[in-house]
């Protein structure tokens, strides 16, 4: 399996990181990993167009995670008039989110949603959703509670990948990681933790709880781009990661 980081920087675009999405590049479909508002543009930087997305999934209502989707709907129809299915996976209230983003980005293209052949998946939390070429499992985690936010694990191509989305430390974190081949953690802060999210100092603590093969972090402020001798693997736009 190969992830192509489109982006991992965080809400502030800090030291110009592109707002968080993953491409994971399998076999048999492309699934992107969130959609920040910068995802069209580094899909076509490497090479790739809005209709190879098969699946994707979407971890909280922030527009450097989801704010993108308006932008592949329309080149889906304006550039390549896509005629294959396209799932979009979400917490609670993903469609209505999409249709909403939509219309404020570009209004009157709301009924793109509903004339394109995408459809949409919201997460039990808890539990696993699928079939067998895909499957998700989401757990909430603790971001701004409006934004409805998730961390995911997927199952795909027999790899499994896992993702906290934004986050402070919270124990839902290790189920996430648990049994993954792959385990990205946002570390938006060096020393000290912010709402919301975590800091190097305290993943660091927590590491051994996260039971993963590999362990990468991204939506990084500029303390921790710019720090010295980290001993967790931080990603950096346009990395490829094999798993």
């Amino acid at each position: 399996m190969k992830l192509k980081v489109l982006g991992c920087g965080d809400a502030f675009a800090s030291e110009g990181r592109f707002n968080t999405s993953f491409l994971l590049l399998g076999n048999t479909q492309k699934i992107l990993v969130d959609c920040g508002g910068s995802t069209l543009i580094r899909l076509k930087q490497e090479g790739y167009t809005a209709e190879d997305i098969d699946q994707i999934i979407i971890t909280h209502f922030h527009g450097d995670h989801y704010g993108g989707l308006p932008f592949l709907v329309i080149s889906n129809h304006f550039e390549h008039q896509r005629s294959k299915p396209l799932t979009i996976w979400g917490p609670e209230g993903i469609k209505e989110k999409a249709h909403a983003l939509q219309e404020a980005l570009y209004p009157g293209t709301g009924p793109l949603l509903d004339e394109l052949p995408i459809s949409f998946k919201e997460f039990i939390a808890d539990a696993w959703l699928g079939a067998e070429d895909i499957r998700v499992f989401s757990k909430t985690v603790i971001h701004s509670p409006p934004s409805n936010p998730h961390g995911i694990k997927l199952e795909f191509e027999d790899k499994v990948f896992g993702f906290s989305g934004d986050s402070e430390w919270t124990d839902n974190l290790r189920p996430l990681a648990e049994d993954t081949d792959l385990f990205v953690c946002e570390c938006n802060f060096l020393d000290k933790d912010g709402p919301g999210h975590i800091s190097y100092h305290t993943l660091i603590e927590k590491t051994q709880l996260l039971k993963t093969q590999r362990l990468m972090i991204n939506h990084m402020g500029s303390a921790v781009i710019h720090a010295n001798d980290l001993k967790i693997d931080r990603m950096k736009d346009g990395m490829e990661v094999d798993f």
